[in-house]
């Protein structure tokens, strides 16, 4: 393969030319994030993840989004979000998000996936990693992360709209700092009820997700590490069980994080971070995770979609 010849390709397909000498730094596959967004919008892979998620979500969900104004198109921004407990959410949101605004979520996924799932570096995606995180900001891309990652997704149904991160996950504000950008909250309503899990859903019942979070709060050195790779490997094979619900999905963007880099820690950056996320999932999902909710709100979307087209009828007769 002609290593070279392609990395001159993707090189001239990136007309700016700061952000070309950025992508540069990196390699070939890193490198692919920093193409511009329509040029990762029609490539194979991401047609194909049209055609699997986003006629579903416009059709079957009625996905819209709300706030979308409060973010400045010519600016970076890292925007981020609580993990759902099936995992379920995020190509389908990417996707149509981008045929919405016209900009492609970079997202920062965890370090052991990339070797097993090359493929989704086709869509922007880059392992969490400071430096070409900080990169990709500065150069004026949209960046998506999940804090609390499969820690979060896993702690049972009961938390599902709860956010709960690790004390030591603090490295998105780190680089949202570094590059000066805006870090602004994002949630998906009604993303748990959006699919059903049987083996997931006979998880909580067992009580197996209150196990993992006592387990977990224990902080025992050796047995912490294994457990969380043992269950994290297991859960993320059984979350590609899933059976889809007519759930209404609404994707509401936050205001950004307000700090003082001269008064505010990083510390206390995390933790406005962390009451923001969750103070907009409170206002938006105030009655937490209701699969009765979530589809009632489908039906009345469409009957005030079938109203309207009614009524449109009886004004052309008219």
């Amino acid at each position: 393969m002609d290593i070279i010849g392609i990395k001159k390709k993707v090189d001239t397909t990136i007309s700016d030319p700061l952000v070309r000498n950025e992508a540069r730094r990196y390699s070939l596959r890193t490198r692919l994030a920093f193409l511009p967004d329509h040029i990762i919008g029609k490539s194979w892979f991401f047609r194909l993840l049209t055609l699997v998620y986003y006629y579903c979500y416009v059709y079957f969900h009625a996905f819209e989004i709300v706030g979308i104004e409060k973010i400045d198109p010519n600016q970076g921004c890292l925007f981020y979000a609580r993990h759902s407990t099936h995992n379920g959410e995020i190509l389908g949101t990417i996707v149509t998000m981008y045929h919405m605004t016209g900009r492609v979520l970079r997202s920062l996924i965890h370090r052991c996936l990339t070797p097993f799932f090359p493929i989704l570096r086709l869509m922007g995606a880059v392992p969490g990693e400071p430096k070409s995180a900080t990169s990709l900001l500065k150069s004026g891309f949209w960046v998506a992360v999940v804090p609390g990652g499969a820690d979060e997704g896993m702690i049972g149904h009961e938390n599902a709209y709860k956010v709960c991160w690790p004390k030591k996950r603090k490295g998105f504000a780190h680089i949202a700092v570094q590059a000066q950008v805006p870090m602004v909250p994002l949630f998906l309503a009604n993303v748990d009820e959006m699919r059903w899990n049987p083996i997931l859903w006979l998880w909580n019942l067992l009580g197996l997700g209150r196990l993992f979070s006592y387990i977990r709060e224990l902080d025992i050195p050796v047995l912490k590490p294994f457990i969380l790779l043992l269950s994290s490997t297991v859960w993320f094979l059984v979350t590609f069980i899933q059976i889809p619900i007519p759930a209404k999905l609404t994707l509401y963007i936050g205001d950004p994080v307000q700090y003082d880099m001269s008064k505010d820690s990083i510390d206390d950056i995390v933790e406005r971070a962390r009451n923001d996320l969750q103070s907009l999932i409170n206002r938006h999902q105030p009655y937490g995770k209701s699969y009765s909710n979530a589809v009632k709100q489908r039906i009345q979307c469409l009957t005030k979609y079938w109203n309207e087209k009614l009524s449109q009828g009886k004004s052309h007769k008219q």
